[in-house]
């Protein structure tokens, strides 16, 4: 691992020594560092925690790990000032780079050991940064494997809070995520970023420890070509999975298929991405990318989703936004999906409230939820099974079919794929229940009450005979609870749309 401080636009310290061609050594390979490093904006905060990914210099078309801490001090209180301190403010960052993916420890090392940096008020003294790199390599041995190196993984990647934020909206944008499309988060500060993708990364078996070594953007783009042409060069459909297979980097999986090929052959993973790195993103097959410029944002045209978490120190505001309206029906949670969020979500809140250490509700106990999620989804998608495939969204299902990640999947023989039974866990008869929870869902899920009401008059017209009341009472009971709800809230009343019928 290297670790160093940035300035500007420059690698001021690295130890070891860098021994690229650029200033301080900097490598042709890593030339976005400075800028991932030292993210835009950071002139507006005082302090912030950025990961990323650079392509690794030695193994090509393999990516390396980066955390950032960021700080800012006033240079008054500097007291050893350099000549080119110039301003009010100083900038700096401490990075680590690692060839295996631990963020969640790295970042609780590194905050500590930048905040000591700081503290000397003298940034000459770099004794502290060459020390922290001889006990990272002590700590963590880049050799890891098995349960303790997951665990490692995972340390410090906040699944809870993820559903707390997104609620129900959690397993969509796990959905998402296996449709291959191109999503960007954007949020005020990097860690926000990290924290939200990272947490969705983390719900997939093995992908966070083990499936992301070739995820970067900033992989070499020719040698992703070299392994996009499968598309192109295989006619028959049954053949694909075979193809994609065998190109597949990814070839240590359980014997289930984990972790699955979501982030190989031009599909990306970047938790954070600079304005520098823009052109890059119209070369890739697919990316999640995570940004705090608000200028990716206004290039929707490169994006089919673009998830906004607007924080203002109180509250977490999420925003889901499709730019394809078709891929927003094709991931429209079903009503067993629903039954399955809620039920994870009262888990976790009932133990967060308790602060308990019960496994129910825990980071751990979610993983297990959504890989018993996964499997039912993959053995129904498998089996074709005709009254378990509606469960999951047909159109979802179908989709789902013609990513590169479903045909190496399914193209493989996993010995503990033959023993799951095709199925959602949570499929049973539609009763009252349901009808609250999509409401609950579509209020949290979209902006303005219209398309709340227009929700709550399909429900009534579906549900009508099925609950006991006639579709219109259904819809004015709903609509009498969102105007309740709107006034507790301080927000405008929803009108009825039409008056109840007397049938």
């Amino acid at each position: 691992m290297n670790e160093g401080r940035t300035k500007k636009n420059n690698v001021e310290y690295s130890h070891p020594q860098l021994n690229g061609d650029g200033e301080s050594g900097l490598p042709d390979e890593w030339h976005l560092l400075p800028s991932l490093a030292l993210p835009d904006g950071v002139h507006n905060c005082q302090k912030d925690t950025i990961f990323f990914l650079l392509p690794s210099r030695e193994e090509p078309g393999k990516s390396i790990f980066g955390i950032s801490c960021y700080r800012q001090i006033d240079a008054k209180e500097l007291l050893n000032k350099s000549d080119d301190v110039t301003r009010a403010s100083v900038q700096k960052a401490v990075c680590v780079l690692s060839r295996i993916p631990l963020f969640g420890p790295l970042k609780a090392k590194l905050e500590v050991i930048t905040q000591a940096y700081f503290e000397q008020k003298d940034f000459s003294k770099v004794d502290v940064l060459a020390q922290m790199y001889t006990n990272l390599c002590d700590i963590f041995d880049e050799n890891l494997t098995g349960e303790y190196f997951s665990s490692l993984a995972h340390h410090e990647i906040s699944i809870q809070d993820l559903f707390i934020r997104f609620r129900h909206r959690a397993l969509l944008l796990f959905k998402l995520f296996l449709l291959e499309r191109k999503v960007l988060f954007i949020a005020p500060t990097g860690l926000r970023l990290g924290e939200t993708i990272l947490a969705i990364v983390s719900m997939f078996p093995k992908l966070l420890e083990e499936g992301l070594y070739y995820a970067t953007i900033g992989v070499n783009i020719n040698e992703r070509k070299k392994r996009e042409t499968a598309k192109d060069e295989i006619v028959i459909e049954e053949d694909i999975g075979v193809e994609l297979s065998r190109k597949d980097p990814l070839k240590d999986k359980d014997s289930c298929g984990f972790p699955l090929s979501l982030f190989t052959q031009g599909s990306s993973f970047d938790p954070y991405l600079s304005i520098q790195s823009m052109d890059l993103i119209p070369k890739t097959r697919s990316c999640i990318l995570g940004a705090t410029n608000a200028l990716f944002a206004m290039k929707k045209d490169l994006f089919d989703v673009v998830v906004k978490i607007e924080d203002d120190g109180s509250l977490v505001h999420n925003h889901i936004e499709f730019n394809d309206q078709a891929l927003e029906r094709v991931v429209a949670l079903t009503t067993a999906d629903l039954r399955f969020a809620d039920f994870v979500l009262k888990k976790v809140e009932e133990q967060m409230k308790a602060s308990n250490s019960e496994f129910d509700g825990s980071d751990e106990w979610i993983r297990l939820q959504m890989k018993n999620y996964l499997l039912g989804l993959v053995a129904t998608s498998r089996s074709d099974l005709q009254t378990a495939v509606p469960h999951f969204g047909i159109a979802f299902v179908n989709e789902w079919r013609r990513t590169k990640n479903h045909r190496i999947w399914v193209s493989n023989k996993h010995e503990d794929l033959t023993s799951v039974a095709p199925g959602h866990m949570f499929s049973e008869q539609m009763g009252v229940y349901d009808v609250y929870l999509r409401f609950e869902h579509a209020v949290n899920g979209v902006e303005g009450a219209s398309k709340v009401i227009g929700t709550v008059n399909t429900a009534g017209k579906n549900l009508g005979n099925s609950i006991g009341e006639t579709g219109s009472r259904v819809k004015a009971k709903f609509t009498n609870w969102w105007n309740r709800k709107a006034a507790a809230q301080g927000t405008e009343e929803v009108e009825q749309a039409e008056e109840p019928s007397t049938d």
